[in-house]
């Protein structure tokens, strides 16, 4: 059947950073004659996997919403199929479909058993290949992004930290995952031209051979050649954004220049988000980490939790903070202090206890198949191999006690960036906020 909602991305922002890192036991990677990379991981049993992942997402657009929109454009009328057929022949078989966006791929994947593989690779290669974009199927995909859109952008934290990229980075991966408002027809067919050339895919495979997937993607990947699109070098350029919303309760976003995702920096940020925590790690019980105990003495409903978010060549790092309007203030200097504080240093139980948290993060936090596909595809594409659970596992353990030190201090001397979401005399001013 075809997937009806779009996955993680447009759900929430994860509070992880990009999928870095596969828990699968092993994959190769390779390059189809035709240059599209081709990767395979060794996954038993009954059912596989297929995944297209594209350079790009919503980072290279260059008119905003193409990138959600092109999402949307998965599996609808193609010169070989009908939107109808192709949701039937799924449905017949027991396979699912599906989409996803972040802010560097665009991702169409397919979940089916085995001996469905070369009929839904075609499939596969048919909405990269042959989509035929038509002028009255763009109403419904327009339809379905605002609807997408209007959902993801409900939820604060989601609005907050889409503000918080925007004013961090401008444009690239300051562009929104969402698209309100949309570009046009015209606008997605130009994207999807400049995305989809053999040099900027990656077709993955789950529970098949490097050579089957490999034979997947010369026989059904018609694509014109072309090299991986290069994106800009990323700036980071800090800054405030304040929007007013009627709301009982303030939602505020302090964050500063992180480090990209396959940096040492990286690991030592993840070690010091973990520290910092603020997430539930025990069902029931308090927020964890040194954020989760200063909510507890914060206005009742108040939720202070740090984010990492690792991108190619960039990063953002910071604390979320949500409390009711009277005790926002407090909240948000509260977040600053403990930013602050970490620079000089963690105890020896908060550093153990985080460490011991970010390898769980890295090694286990991406169960899925369709994760890992993407992992995988997303790495091959980034740097044209393989990082394993035990790397990640590896590099956090090297990190030291001065590592996360000097991660905070690098952190903060950069500028901070700041977004503001409710009652906005209740929400400081970032030149209010002591960094």
């Amino acid at each position: 059947m075809l997937a009806a909602s779009t996955r993680r991305a447009f759900a929430s922002i994860p509070s992880t950073a990009s999928k870095a890192y596969s828990t699968a036991a092993a994959a190769q990677i390779s390059t189809a004659s035709n240059g599209i990379k081709v990767a395979a991981i060794e996954e038993p049993g009954q059912t596989a996997g297929l995944a297209v992942v594209v350079n790009g997402g919503s980072r290279l657009e260059s008119t905003r919403g193409a990138a959600h929109l092109l999402k949307n454009y998965g599996f609808k009328n193609n010169a070989k199929r009908t939107a109808f057929r192709v949701t039937r022949e799924a449905d017949l078989a027991g396979a699912v479909l599906s989409a996803n966006l972040t802010r560097e791929s665009v991702v169409y994947a397919a979940e089916f058993l085995n001996g469905d593989a070369a009929q839904f690779a075609e499939i596969l290669g048919d909405a990269v290949s042959s989509q035929k974009y038509q002028a009255h199927e763009f109403v419904d995909v327009a339809k379905k992004t605002a609807a997408e859109s209007a959902s993801a952008l409900a939820n604060p934290e989601v609005a907050v930290l889409e503000a918080a990229h925007r004013a961090a980075f401008r444009t690239g991966l300051g562009n929104s995952l969402f698209a309100t408002p949309t570009a046009n027809n015209d606008a997605v067919q130009q994207y999807a031209t400049e995305l989809f050339k053999s040099g900027n895919v990656a077709l993955v495979g789950s529970g098949l051979s490097l050579d089957k997937v490999q034979q997947f993607a010369e026989t059904f990947f018609d694509l014109p050649s072309g090299n991986q699109l290069t994106a800009t070098p990323t700036k980071y350029f800090g800054g405030e954004a304040r929007y007013d919303a009627a709301s009982s309760t303030g939602h505020y976003a302090i964050a500063f220049e992180g480090a990209a995702v396959d940096s040492a920096d990286f690991a030592a940020l993840e070690v010091l988000r973990y520290a910092l925590g603020g997430q539930q790690q025990v069902q029931f019980a308090a927020p964890s980490g040194i954020l989760g105990q200063i909510s507890a003495s914060l206005a009742e409903g108040s939720t202070l939790k740090a984010f990492n978010f690792g991108y190619s060549d960039a990063g953002l790092f910071g604390v979320y903070a949500s409390a009711p309007a009277a005790g926002a203030p407090a909240a948000v200097a509260a977040a600053a202090e403990q930013l602050k504080a970490v620079a000089k240093g963690l105890s020896e139980e908060d550093f153990k206890r985080a460490v011991a948290q970010a390898k769980f993060g890295a090694t286990a936090g991406f169960e899925t198949r369709l994760d890992r596909l993407e992992t995988v595809g997303a790495q091959a594409l980034r740097a044209g191999r393989y990082t394993s659970a035990a790397d990640v596992a590896a590099a956090i353990e090297k990190v030291s006690t001065s590592d996360v030190a000097k991660a905070a201090e690098k952190l903060l001397s950069s500028k901070p960036t700041t977004a503001a979401l409710g009652d906005l005399n209740s929400l400081p001013y970032a030149d209010s906020v002591s960094f």
